[in-house]
């Protein structure tokens, strides 16, 4: 595509609105086009009907069902459909919503490829009103394997956020990645947030806090300005930090402010993704606290290599 784009995944959900209005912002702010897709999971119908083969009784009955479920499914897709187009136009966006027929998941990430940004709704877990029993056969919202499949950004939005004016960019101190910080605070400057830099660590890295930011600095030299935060925690795990995730400790997350827009580097090894610490992202999607949640993949460069001059083209309009 000649024009960067942004790819929303949407349902009937007051999240998938909330993320299909943040998505317009974010379309109109960095003069990207918008593409909506809602897909009819046939695989999952299918899958609880079970029936390829002839039993008690024939597959037929079930076919039959079957049919009738995936075009009830499709006709709600095209109500759908239908809404979020005349809302998309009542926000002066002009965006398509597109109905397909698959996983979710695999549709959707493979979509991407073909975007620069992925924005999905994420319905809280302290909302869910599930049972252990049902958890036990689904256990991955499609938040939730998006975020471990997809290998574009992508915005998890749960609940609608104040307007961001900051972004803090996580990073793991034993692991920096200079491209992914880099292409984080190119998009803060797009979306004019005040970036700050926050660097995870387990205390087994000798360098001293201020090697390790003259070091930084000499490799981003944009970065000298902007606030630095270095934190350790004990063992091998980010669950230490509590304000982030569900839990007992819910109550800090009022100490992170509501206009600071988390990102959280990942990256991909074998057919894996993990985030800092090695933790799978879905893990931080299903327990999030927060309104929304940016997970970049580290070696993504759809911002990077952003004209900057086409920014100050469209500010100028």
């Amino acid at each position: 595509m000649n024009k960067q784009s942004i790819l929303i995944g949407i349902s009937g959900s007051e999240q998938s609105l909330n993320a299909a209005e943040i998505a317009w912002k974010l379309a109109r702010d960095l003069n990207f086009s918008v593409t909506a897709e809602h897909i009819v999971d046939s695989a999952t119908v299918w899958e609880l009907l079970r029936c390829d083969m002839p039993g008690l009784v024939g597959s037929g009955p079930y076919v039959e069902m079957y049919e009738e479920i995936i075009d009830s499914l499709k006709s709600l897709a095209n109500k759908l459909s239908l809404r979020y187009e005349a809302l998309a136009a009542g926000a002066a966006v002009t965006a398509e919503c597109n109905v397909k027929d698959g996983n979710p998941v695999k549709v959707l990430c493979e979509d991407s490829k073909k975007h620069a940004l992925v924005v999905i709704g994420h319905i809280p877990s302290s909302q869910r009103k599930t049972v252990k029993e049902f958890c036990h056969y689904v256990r991955h919202s499609i938040a939730e394997g998006i975020a471990h499949e997809c290998t574009v950004p992508v915005l998890i939005v749960q609940s609608k956020p104040a307007h961001w004016k900051t972004m803090t960019i996580v990073s793991e101190i034993d692991h920096i990645n200079i491209r992914y910080i880099r292409s984080c605070m190119r998009l803060a400057k797009k979306l004019s947030l005040l970036p700050s830099l926050e660097f995870w660590g387990t205390g087994t890295r000798e360098e001293s806090a201020e090697e390790l930011k003259k070091d930084l600095f000499s490799q981003l030299p944009e970065a000298e300005n902007t606030e630095v935060e270095i934190e350790y925690f004990p063992g091998h795990t980010a669950i230490e930090r509590k304000d982030l995730i569900q839990g007992q400790y819910a109550e800090q997350a009022a100490l992170i402010p509501s206009d600071t827009l988390f990102v959280l580097p990942t990256r991909g090894i074998a057919k894996d993704r993990y985030s800092v610490f090695g933790i799978e992202p879905e893990q931080f999607v299903r327990c999030l606290n927060l309104p929304c949640l940016l997970l970049w993949p580290e070696d993504h460069s759809a911002f990077e290599t952003f004209d900057e001059t086409e920014t100050e083209a469209v500010a100028a309009g």
